[in-house]
């Protein structure tokens, strides 16, 4: 898959069946990856992303599932895989231009609550978007 259609972003939000929270960056992040052919590196992103949004969702309820014993292990994955998403991130907007590239880095990549806030609503599409291409895939194989 060497191009990332715009039109992926309606139809995950119909997948999902709810709006996307940063549809507008994540666009601009697709035209980013799309301008640089670089498909894999949106592929790493959505990846992780959902890999982390999943592990946020396992430490915020990890009082309530009997089988979670290290809540320590998963502090250490989450900060791993969110220093990814950040390098991954950091990755993509070399390509912006100056202006996007500054609002992008106060957006999501100052150390702030604000910009923590953000990363997690990104994050959150990237999960939507990887189970919808996910399904995408199981649907094409089948």
């Amino acid at each position: 898959m060497g191009m990332i259609s715009l039109n992926v972003l309606e139809e995950v939000e119909k997948f999902v069946q709810k709006p996307l929270n940063k549809s507008d960056d994540v666009r601009i992040i697709i035209e980013s990856c799309n301008a640089a052919n670089n498909y894999n590196l949106f592929e790493k992103l959505s990846f992780t992303g959902k890999y982390v949004n999943g592990l946020m969702h396992v430490l915020k309820n990890s009082k309530d599932i009997p089988e979670v014993s290290s809540v320590e292990h998963i502090k250490k994955d989450l900060s791993e895989n969110l220093e990814k998403v950040i390098s991954l991130l950091k990755e993509i907007t070399l390509n912006f231009s100056e202006k996007d590239k500054m609002v992008f880095d106060e957006k999501y990549l100052m150390l702030s609550q604000n910009s923590f806030t953000n990363l997690q609503q990104l994050i959150e599409d990237l999960d939507s978007i990887k189970k919808y291409l996910n399904y995408l895939k199981r649907t094409v194989n089948n």
